[in-house]
């Protein structure tokens, strides 16, 4: 069976929609459409009229597709790439929230999540973990792109990167085990993808474009931004001045390691070019290189980044997108970077199906990316934002027969459940109540002396508690363990015989003893104490009270022990 699936690019310069067919592994090209944006950008408040675009789009292709894919901009998103100890994917998708909380500054609540594993390993040390790519983006942001496209009567099944669409056509048709990085670069914003070993190993976006450059023109030779762009695409990268430069820099490595530059150079000999054309072409050169310079300084930045904590060299440059139809910018980027640098080609059999000239190819990457993204049944590699976040309206009607089907067989298991709940409940409450009965004979028959009976379990441990302290209190029930009638006999051998003693009372708890009584005089008393100090047991002896008696022949005292 067959499926449309529709790649929605929606750039700061233009929308471009692109259209594909997949059924039995084969993906066929059907329908390529560029709407551009008022102003030529998205910036400011201007979404009625990307909603207007959008519509349009659909009623003049006449588009009715099954599957829309689009994409949220890199600089909206953060991304991470973690080692996880372990290969087992639901265990993984669990652990990420906590990993990703602390390296983000905004509340993990606030955020949509999404991951997908580069790499599993089995869990052994040092390097047997799994490499999982981590992307989060505000609820907030995610729910503004959702609303532009429903507003536009768009319901997207998939919002992915838009960092890695160009990763998704190069895969299609680039086949390398080589470490490469590709650069889509579009009017405002850039999108970098370091690929090792067919993986994305590094996404990263630059708030720098074709406008940068467009800027520059615009200042360097004055007129509107219309005529700057004009400008820009009608001249090229002065390359004889950069090798020349780099030559001085280098002592002729550059010109050695790219001699193709200047034999292949289209540019004319300066002696052949009338002045005024010169002067006016090396303006517009000087213009494109200081429009480039931040671009370049960010992307030799992030492949030396790369290549340091990876330990992997970047071979090769892949450029895309709008920004790279400057003329000689392959080969300028090549000289600044050190590096071969190709221009992404799409198979010309592949865009003459679509009906558009060759290089329309330079901004059809992302659009075709993302199409291709949602061919694929499984989401190996990639991010989609949308999951967890909407259902799709489509897939709802679709799926009403099924989940009527589901609904009532969750009610028919709801009804079988309830009664055997009820017969289980039922039975136990009967088993209960013999067990109740049988308990109160047997409470009865040995604590008969009980007339009021109100919990024939509780007043069963109650009653064996009770009698369990009065055996213990006697000595009974216990081995190694002083009781009671010990300590009496300890305390009427330790009373001197030749001594006149009477006790009145002694008490006993846990870990008090409490002796009260009379003797013949005061001497005796501390007798009494001194030999009660000598038992190992008693850690302390103190006389708490000491006095003559009222017909002041005998002495009253109270001794306290602590045991």
């Amino acid at each position: 069976m067959s499926r449309k699936i529709l790649g929605l690019d929606i750039g700061s310069y233009s929308i471009k929609a692109v259209l594909v067919k997949e059924g039995f592994g084969k993906v066929e090209p059907v329908w390529f459409i560029e709407k551009r944006l008022i102003n030529g950008d998205v910036r400011g408040d201007v979404r009625g009229d990307v909603q207007g675009l959008i519509r349009s789009i659909f009623q003049e292709g006449h588009l009715n597709p099954d599957i829309v894919v689009s994409s949220v901009a890199g600089n909206n998103v953060s991304v991470h790439y973690l080692q996880i100890p372990f290969s087992d994917e639901s265990k993984i998708s669990r652990v990420v929230p906590n990993e990703v909380e602390n390296l983000i500054p905004f509340h993990l609540e606030d955020m949509v999540i999404d991951q997908f594993i580069l790499s599993k390993g089995n869990g052994a040390k040092p390097n047997g973990g799994s490499s999982v790519c981590v992307a989060l983006i505000k609820k907030q942001t995610l729910q503004g792109h959702i609303d532009t496209l429903k507003e536009a009567s768009v319901d997207t099944k998939v919002i992915e990167l838009e960092s890695l669409a160009f990763y998704h056509a190069f895969m299609q048709w680039y086949k390398t085990e080589d470490t490469v990085a590709l650069l889509d670069i579009g009017a405002e914003r850039s999108n970098l993808c370091i690929v090792a070993k067919g993986k994305p190993a590094l996404v990263r976006t630059f708030v720098r474009g074709g406008d940068s450059v467009t800027a520059a023109i615009k200042d360097a030779c004055g007129g509107s931004m219309e005529e700057a762009e004009g400008r820009k695409l009608s001249s090229e990268i002065n390359l004889s001045r950069v090798i020349s430069e780099k030559s001085l820099m280098n002592e002729g490595l550059t010109s050695v390691r790219h001699p193709e530059f200047i034999s292949g150079s289209q540019t004319m000999p300066d002696q052949e070019i009338p002045k005024q054309v010169r002067d006016d072409t090396e303006v517009i050169s000087s213009a494109i290189k200081k429009g480039l310079s931040p671009l370049i300084t960010e992307l030799l930045r992030s492949l030396h980044s790369y290549e340091i904590n990876n330990d992997d060299e970047v071979s090769k440059l892949y450029i895309s997108g709008g920004g790279a139809r400057l003329r000689n910018l392959d080969k300028f980027l090549s000289l600044e970077l050190h590096m071969d640098v190709e221009t992404f080609s799409i198979p010309g059999e592949f865009l003459q199906k679509l009906q558009v000239p060759e290089d329309a190819g330079f901004t059809l990457s992302t659009g075709i990316g993302l199409a291709l993204c949602g061919t694929r049944r499984k989401q190996s590699t990639g991010i989609n934002f949308k999951k967890g976040e909407q259902i799709s309206r489509k897939e709802t009607n679709v799926n009403v027969g099924r989940t009527i089907y589901i609904i009532a067989a969750i009610i028919t298991v709801a009804i079988l459940g309830f009664a055997d709940f009820y017969y289980n409940v039922h039975y136990r409450e009967e088993k209960y109540n013999a067990i109740k009965a049988e308990m109160r004979k047997v409470f009865m028959e040995t604590f008969p002396e009980t007339k009021n009976i109100v919990d024939e379990n509780q007043q069963f441990k109650s009653s064996v508690e009770e009698m369990r302290k009065k055996v213990e209190a006697l000595g009974g029930g216990t081995k190694g363990v002083i009781t009671s009638l010990d300590i009496l006999n300890i305390l009427s051998d330790k009373v001197p015989k030749d001594m006149q003693v009477s006790v009145d009372d002694i008490m006993i708890d846990k870990s008090k003893l409490r002796v009260q009584g009379e003797t013949d005089s005061f001497e005796s008393v501390e007798k009494i104490k001194k030999e009660f100090e000598s038992v190992g047991f008693f850690k302390k002896v103190d006389v708490s009270d000491a006095k003559l008696s009222a017909d002041q022949k005998k002495v009253k005292f109270r001794i306290i022990i602590d045991m």
